[in-house]
């Protein structure tokens, strides 16, 4: 339960903070300082106190107490009046965000940050000048400069967030067939770009044109009827991204696996991403003219992730290409126009534009650019539109052959030029009737984008509503996402998940693997809203932090039966916040050495936190947690010390442990509220 600090119920009632303590102290209540908290029970036994005395009542009671004579209790009332008005006029509440750096502060109340570097120092608290500081510290920090410290959560959401997406209701007699937009994913190395690269030299460049601009971030083939477009971003990194932006480009994807090595971890990651946009998938079965292929390995492996090839008796096309030799390309782009036939992709062509940036930059001659996909209506030379916070008055159309054109139509990418700035990967574009009505549109975004650090999304926040609207029966499906360290436990974890679902509330396992939890496991979640589980895994800096900006919930665990535990508390709306072993601190080994008395020293940097000598610590390899211990060294150079801030070397000693090695990550835990 929350507490009430001293000088807010101070302020409530329009006294000062120095009557609030004495009367708390007076009726037994431990309170210290303007900033100590105040229980819900304390709070109503102080306002029952206080608004029953006057202030004369309460400075006689002090008379009374210290059996001072009637002479002195003249001196005493004058004394004690005049110490209250000058705490009255001392002390000053200043509110600051959480984790404020010495830098930060120095802002707002005046004062040079490496004197208050200084101030720290003296008051036990090491620092550097940008190092992000902790509440408690925060809070003697300013008391001793006379301050209270009304600290304020720091809550960052996502651009997507604020921005809303135009949604559009056509009628289906205005629908006609459009290009499919294809993205390409698979596992790194396996041909994803080399089969583009094919592709676009031998099916698009026009050589009369001047062949393609270097950025391009999407280009047509004339195949078929209708063609069919590229989005020349692979990887399920950037797909995944745009649709957590609301960008829900992609109709279909070309899964590329490599024959001679077969699914690979980023190969079953591209499946869940895929699988989670509803996205039909044909498999690019690559390099078969290698001596070494063997594309019927390929295919068996792939049943294992429920991906079952026509030829196998399921629904999924294969071909077998080489990006190397063009061999089966061909065949590939047939088939991607059988599926678009299937599928039948349609839009509105009528009405005015809108689409997607794709990627944007500044060229030379052109000024601000953006690569976009048209997904509705037609866009024309000389429209005006908004994306993002920026707008756009259409100076130029260039086609993915940078042959100029007078309008773009649903499906096909372009190249619009005319911006007042670059707009954002992801953001929509949207034409509107004039200039003053897009400038309008994206000086209300970028009001919005501006006002980001202050919104009041959480991870925290969000948890809290999913309960609530898992609790009111609003919701019937909860998203999941699992990692751990062993395909058995994870196995076993999707088993015991699966058991959880009812009529009521489906609950569907999103993405499932081997390993840490990475930036992609989050941005699958943002794009499902979904939860992550680990299981004696640990997400990585950027996956945390990522986290933390979107408002991902991650839970780790090391106990198979406590992760279930916790899915049946989602499921039931009943999750809790809670008091847990937090990450306080990262850090990467650099070096190992030898020393007497501790054994192996792991030479690191400290790259996110702090480390604090004792404290509990976690040592991850490949996001795999391999040791839990505590921390029992801890060195500058040659001197033991208490802490060690972000950005700062050191040597750490973790006890009755030797097994440390170069590019391992130490976690440092510390008990915080999540």
């Amino acid at each position: 339960m929350a507490k009430i600090r001293v000088h807010a119920l101070a302020k409530e009632l329009n006294l000062a903070s120095a009557d609030i303590l004495f009367s708390a102290n007076q009726l037994g209540i431990k309170v210290k300082t303007a900033s100590s908290g105040l229980t819900e029970e304390e709070v109503e036994i102080l306002k029952l106190e206080l608004l029953t005395q006057n202030e004369d009542e309460i400075i006689n009671n002090i008379k009374k107490k210290e059996n001072i004579t009637e002479s002195q209790d003249k001196k005493q009332d004058t004394s004690t009046k005049k110490e209250v008005e000058d705490k009255s006029k001392e002390i000053e509440i200043i509110e600051i965000e959480e984790k404020s750096s010495p830098a930060e502060i120095s802002k707002l109340i005046n004062k040079e940050s490496t004197k208050i570097v200084e101030d720290l120092l003296s008051l036990g608290i090491l620092s550097s000048i940008q190092a992000p500081l902790k509440n408690q510290d925060l809070e003697k920090l300013l008391e001793s400069y006379g301050y209270i410290a009304d600290i304020k959560p720091l809550i960052e959401i996502t651009r997507s967030e604020i921005i809303e997406v135009e949604d559009f209701v056509d009628k289906e007699k205005d629908l006609e067939l459009r290009p499919p937009i294809v993205t390409v994913m698979g596992h790194v190395d396996h041909g994803k770009t080399s089969l583009l690269d094919y592709i676009r030299n031998e099916k698009v460049t026009d050589s009369e044109a001047g062949g393609i601009t270097q950025h391009v971030g999407a280009y047509k083939v004339e195949i078929g009827d209708y063609g069919i477009t590229f989005i020349d971003t692979p990887g399920h990194e950037a797909f995944t991204k745009m649709r957590s932006r609301g960008a829900d480009v992609t109709d279909i994807v070309i899964l590329v696996v490599a024959s001679d090595d077969g699914v690979m971890p980023q190969t079953i990651e591209a499946i869940s991403h895929a699988k989670a946009a509803e996205v039909p998938m044909v498999v690019a079965i690559n390099k078969c003219d290698l001596q070494e292929s063997n594309p019927v390995k390929v295919k068996a492996d792939l049943t294992q992730y429920d991906v079952i090839t026509e030829d196998l008796g399921g629904d999924v096309p294969v071909v077998e290409v080489s990006a190397e030799t063009g061999q089966g390309i061909d065949d590939l782009l047939d088939i991607v126009s059988v599926v678009a036939e299937v599928e039948e992709l349609k839009a509105n062509y009528k009405p005015s534009a809108s689409g997607y940036v794709i990627e944007s930059r500044i060229e030379i001659g052109k000024g601000p650019v953006a690569t976009g996909i048209v997904t509705r209506g037609t866009l024309n030379l000389g429209d005006t539109l908004y994306a993002g916070g920026t707008s756009c008055r259409v100076r130029g159309l260039f086609a993915h052959n940078s042959k100029k054109i007078e309008n773009v139509s649903p499906g096909c990418p372009v190249e619009i030029m005319g911006w007042d700035e670059t707009p954002e990967s992801g953001d929509q574009f949207v034409v509107v009737k004039n200039l003053k009505q897009a400038k309008s549109k994206a000086s209300k975004n970028a009001d919005l984008i501006k006002k980001l650090a202050s919104s009041s999304v959480t991870g925290k926040s969000r948890m809290e509503d999913m309960m609530k609207l898992l609790q009111d029966g609003e919701v019937d499906s909860l998203n999941i996402i699992v990692k751990g360290d062993a395909n058995g436990s994870v196995e076993a974890i999707k088993d015991g998940v699966n058991k959880h679902s009812t009529p009521e509330l489906e609950i569907q396992i999103v993405h499932s693997g081997v390993g840490g939890i990475i930036e992609s496991d989050i941005d699958l979640a943002s794009a499902t809203n979904s939860i992550v589980l680990g299981f004696n895994v640990r997400p990585d800096s950027k996956a945390r932090s990522l986290a933390q900006n979107k408002g991902i919930n991650i839970n780790t665990y090391d106990i198979i039966y406590e992760l279930l535990d916790y899915v049946e508390e989602v499921a039931a709306g009943s999750a809790t916040i809670k008091t847990e072993q937090a990450v306080i601190g990262m850090v990467d080994v650099k070096t190992t050495f030898r020393a007497p008395k501790i054994g192996v020293v792991a030479g690191s940097v400290v790259t996110e936190g702090r480390v604090e000598v004792q404290a509990q610590a976690r040592l991850l390899r490949d996001g795999v947690v391999i040791y839990e211990g505590s921390i029992v060294s801890l060195r500058r150079f040659k001197d033991n010390v208490e802490t060690v801030n972000e950005g700062l070397e050191c040597g750490i000693g973790l006890l009755e442990y030797k097994d440390i090695k170069e590019g391992d990550v130490i976690e440092v835990l510390g008990e915080v509220e999540v």
